[in-house]
């Protein structure tokens, strides 16, 4: 897939282990295969993208085979609504589970952004064949209607920009929590959980196509297991020591699990 340079938009190409457009920017690329396009001067948060651990808990526990489910059924959403082999961006690729899957079933030309370095660096040794960028969902690496799919996978949703990058007609499909996901979770640390918001279905410049729900529960029969799901989520940064420690006690865990996919088509 061609990137785009986060300056001035023009194409970018390769030169060694630089990338460079037309105007004289240059863009380095890491040994982890990746190119870094985020801009010095972006905003900072405290926390600048999953952290190592993060990480490495998220790819331990899919690899487990926990989230199959939801996994098998989007790549299933994609490719009833994006044709093979086309062009495809993952807004928020993470770790690269879904991202490669769907590569996969797609044979896309399947390029991962995230602004976490770690997250790209983990996507890489889990396929090679992707095309990973460091940039955020709100100023993805790829020139204007260049995509004809964007993934958005538990990552914030940026409507322009995705119009932006899509095809007329192109397809987004994006992944989300439904109301009860993870609630024994939540159960088993917090005195008061609490449920998910309803997902918003209304995004501007879309039209809804399709909703899936994929509902489900698993056992969770290790203490890793458990410490990894609590890690992999936003709840464990937000947590205070007492409710960490109720889960770290714990020998088995039932959770449910509840996702909701939301495909939309671009309007012309």
């Amino acid at each position: 897939m061609i990137l785009s340079c986060p300056v001035c938009g023009e194409p970018l190409t390769a030169e060694g282990m630089t990338m460079k457009c037309p105007d004289g920017h240059s863009f380095d690329m890491s040994r982890h295969h990746y190119v870094n396009l985020l801009l010095s001067n972006a905003p900072r948060k405290k926390r600048h993208g999953d952290d190592r651990a993060m990480v490495r808990a998220r790819t331990e526990f899919l690899d487990a085979g926990y989230y199959d489910a939801f996994r098998d059924s989007l790549a299933e959403t994609a490719a009833e609504y994006i044709p093979g082999g086309s062009p495809v961006i993952d807004a928020g690729c993470g770790e690269g589970f879904y991202t490669s899957f769907v590569r996969r079933a797609l044979d896309a030309d399947m390029c991962g952004a995230d602004i976490s370095k770690a997250a790209l660096i983990a996507a890489a040794r889990r396929d090679g064949a992707l095309t990973l960028a460091a940039a955020g969902v709100n100023r993805l690496p790829v020139p204007d209607g260049s995509c004809a799919g964007v993934l958005n996978i538990f990552a914030p949703c940026c409507p322009e920009e995705f119009a932006r990058v899509l095809r007329p007609g192109g397809v987004l499909i994006r992944g989300v929590p439904s109301e009860r996901h993870l609630w024994g979770l939540k159960a088993a640390a917090y005195e008061n959980p609490y449920l998910n918001p309803p997902p918003e279905t209304e995004i501007p410049g879309f039209t809804l196509v399709s909703r899936r729900d994929v509902n489900g529960k698993i056992t969770l029969r290790s203490q890793t297991d458990i410490h990894n799901l609590f890690l992999m989520t936003p709840y464990y940064y937000k947590t205070g020591q007492a409710d960490q420690e109720k889960l770290s006690c714990l020998g088995e865990l039932e959770t449910e699990l509840g996702f909701t996919i939301l495909t939309y088509r671009k309007k012309c």
